[in-house]
Order: structure tokens, then C-alpha cells, then sequence
């Protein structure tokens, strides 16, 4: 997609999964990425991934609104402007039913999942103003809409995120800036591989990993779990020109899973 090159995009959550999976597909497109995540040491890895130069990796904790703050400052400078924002960053933090999350817990899926994308969004709407082309993309969840009895706090908080994405498509429509979100559903990620750790009894690793992907591909009509490159191809296009007349929409990525005609 030529219109991404030279594209100024800021995605968050960076250094594994989808995030990770985003920025080194908008890099091969040409564009210049500014990425955080919490964890140094795979943001040193991307780093040395990516195609191109001139790309920019802050570790930051996107549940403080200070480090929100810095990583923005960081991109902005370094960039002078922004074109996309995706707001990938996300976390489930504790697995548990409604009686098993505390208040505590529900604060930090509040401030990870939902405040950090209010605040980047506020952060970077007047530099998308100046964009010819701009973007806003948040990566929701089918949880949003198809919430099971688990982590009900990481539920409201995605489904908040798609309603945000809604509202602030309609309030920045007469700037131009197209506001969208993605929903995946079960792609495989560093949690999942954190799940894969723990129910190894005795087995390998990839024995695990594969024995969860198969069980949870049962589930889903094309049979297979999802991976993070299942998500790149939309997001790139809604944060390219082909997409300018498509906004206030949110698209389900889940293999079939939700099954919704509307």
C-alpha cells in the first residue's frame, strides 16, 4: 500500500503480538513507527527487526498517565507529527470470574486497557488535524460484544474502547480523521504463551502451545487459531487512503467466531 510510506504512526503495545506484528508491517509499507512497551529488552529486539530507519522505541507504562506523556512526547518530537495512532496496548492482567477480581483490579484493566487510548487520543488530535490522511485505530476485542463469564473487568473495558471509538469518530469527523476499531478474536499472543508455560505438566513447550491452539481452533468455523499477522492486512488498510470514507465501524477478525451479519 504505497500511501503508508513516509507515514508517521505511532502503535502502542509494540513489542509483542499484534502490536509487534503491526510495526513491522507498516515498516515493510515505509512508513516510520514509533512503538513502546514495557519490557526494554523486546523493543531492543523489534528495533533490530524492522525494516527501515528513523523509528523510535520508548519503554513506557501506558497504565500512568506520566508515562503516556513521555512516549507521546518522544514520538511527536521525533516525528514532528502523526498521521496514525492505534491504540494496540491491552491486558487481561488477572484471569478470574466477577467474585475473583478485586476493585484494585478493575482500576488497572481501566487505566491499561481504556485510559491509555483516551489519553493518546487527546494527546495526538491536534497534531492528526494537520494530517492529510488521518487515522485512529484501536484494537478492541470480540469480548466487547461477546463477553464471557472470565475477566468481566477486561470485557467492559474493551467493549468502553469500541464504544469510544463510536463517539470520537462522530466528534472528529469534520477534521477528517477516520476512527475505527479492530476486534480479533483468539490470536495468539505472550499471554497465551504464559498459559502454554503453565499447563506443560511435563510436556514440551511446543507440545503445550500446540495443544491449546488446537483446542481453542475447535471452537472457531476455519478451524485455527489466529495469529497476530491475521490482523495486519486490515489494519493497514483502514490506516491507509483506500479507507477514507469508512469510519465509526468496527470490524471482527475471529475466523468466524461471532458469526455477526450486521
Amino acid at each position: 500500500m504505497s500511501s503508508l510510506k513516509n507515514r508517521k504512526v505511532i502503535v502502542t503495545g509494540a513489542a509483542d503480538g499484534i502490536g509487534r506484528a503491526l510495526a513491522l508491517a507498516f515498516a515493510k509499507e515505509g512508513a516510520q513507527v514509533a512503538g513502546c512497551s514495557r519490557g526494554k529488552e523486546r523493543l531492543d529486539s523489534l528495533a533490530n527487526e524492522i525494516e527501515g530507519s528513523g523509528h523510535v522505541f520508548f519503554p513506557a507504562d501506558l497504565s500512568k498517565a506520566e508515562d503516556v506523556r513521555a512516549f507521546f512526547d518522544k514520538a511527536h518530537g521525533a516525528f514532528d507529527g502523526i498521521d496514525i495512532l492505534v491504540n494496540n496496548v491491552g491486558a487481561v492482567l488477572k484471569l478470574g470470574n466477577f467474585f475473583e477480581v478485586s476493585d484494585e483490579d478493575w482500576e488497572n484493566s481501566f487505566q491499561i486497557n481504556l485510559m491509555s487510548a483516551v489519553r493518546l487520543c487527546r494527546m495526538s488530535i491536534p497534531a492528526l488535524r494537520k494530517s492529510s490522511c488521518p487515522r485512529i485505530i484501536n484494537i478492541s476485542s470480540i469480548a466487547a460484544s461477546h463477553p464471557q463469564e472470565i475477566f468481566p473487568h477486561y470485557n467492559a473495558m474493551k467493549a468502553g474502547l469500541s464504544n469510544l471509538t463510536v463517539s470520537l469518530a462522530q466528534t472528529l469527523a469534520e477534521n477528517g480523521i477516520c476512527v475505527n476499531s479492530v476486534s480479533p478474536g483468539p490470536v495468539w499472543s505472550r499471554s497465551w504463551e504464559q498459559e502454554a508455560e503453565a499447563q506443560k505438566n511435563g510436556q514440551s513447550l511446543e507440545d503445550a502451545k500446540n495443544s491449546i491452539m488446537e483446542q481453542t481452533g475447535e471452537n472457531v468455523p476455519l478451524k485455527r487459531m489466529g495469529v497476530p499477522e491475521d490482523i495486519t492486512g486490515l489494519v493497514l488498510f483502514l490506516a491507509s487512503e483506500q479507507s477514507s470514507w469508512i469510519t465509526a465501524t468496527n470490524f471482527a477478525v475471529d475466523g468466524g467466531l461471532t458469526r455477526n451479519p450486521f
